[in-house]
């Protein structure tokens, strides 16, 4: 989005009945705060509250739980085994996410690119997680 800044007529011009006014623009591009990225990475490592939603990573569970087991019908799960899984998932992903970027900075790259991810799936092995 770009901000347009009127320039002041010069005080020697009269503007007269009928005639056309004549107005100048200059374009300001609106720049951004330096270190804002920094600082919220800096208050998100402080926090300890879950950074994905709650209702939305149930339902995944539940989904999950229903493709693995499908003739089972488990309807209830307890709040703390969903909260461990949760907590469980974000360390995992976060520590993926981490090892990536060490991969991209090695490659002298500030972007995160898909194939750092699948770098890191390769370096983590067969035992992983993720690959199995």
């Amino acid at each position: 989005m770009v901000r347009r800044k009127a320039v002041p007529r010069s005080p020697g011009r009269l503007s007269e009945k009928g005639a056309r006014k004549e107005r100048t623009t200059v374009i300001v591009s609106k720049r951004r705060r330096k270190g804002r990225v920094l600082q919220e990475i800096k208050h998100l490592r402080r926090t300890t509250h879950f950074l994905i939603p709650k209702l939305p990573f149930a339902r995944l569970v539940r989904e999950i739980i229903r493709d693995i087991f499908p003739r089972e019908d488990i309807a209830r799960i307890q709040a703390a085994a969903l909260e461990a899984l949760q907590e469980a998932t974000e360390m995992y992903i976060v520590q993926f996410f981490e090892d990536s970027v060490l991969l991209a900075l090695h490659a002298k790259r500030v972007t995160l690119m898909r194939n750092d991810m699948i770098l890191m799936r390769r370096l983590r092995g067969r035992n992983d997680i993720i690959n199995r």
